[in-house]
């Protein structure tokens, strides 16, 4: 389905919810939807939003990746309070886990 909303003051965008996005406005439960004191055409607007949001900042395939900090963490997932920027890496094949160790 395409949606339009207002975006940056008077100008209007239609969007298509990705599948996935659009499944969890279409399958939230009623319920759920009450916990978090939203309607279901909040929860649209909210995921339209960040949709949007995302085209605009996200890096594109084949542009350079943002700079960020990291800690670096040990072999059992510790905290090692080393850091690690990734620009320091620059052409260096490495591989990044992004996760929760909790």
């Amino acid at each position: 389905m395409k949606y339009k909303i207002k975006v940056k003051g008077s100008q209007i965008m239609s969007i298509k919810l990705p599948e996935k996005f659009e499944k969890i406005v279409t399958n939230s439960k009623q319920e759920w939807l009450d916990t978090r004191g939203m309607t279901r055409d909040e929860l649209r607007t909210l995921i339209e939003g960040r949709v949007i949001r995302d085209q605009e900042v996200s890096p594109k395939v084949g542009e350079d990746a943002p700079d960020f900090e990291v800690e670096i963490l040990d072999t059992q997932g510790k905290r090692t309070e080393k850091m690690m920027k990734l620009s320091s890496q620059f052409g260096v094949p490495i591989g990044l886990v992004f996760g929760s160790y909790t």
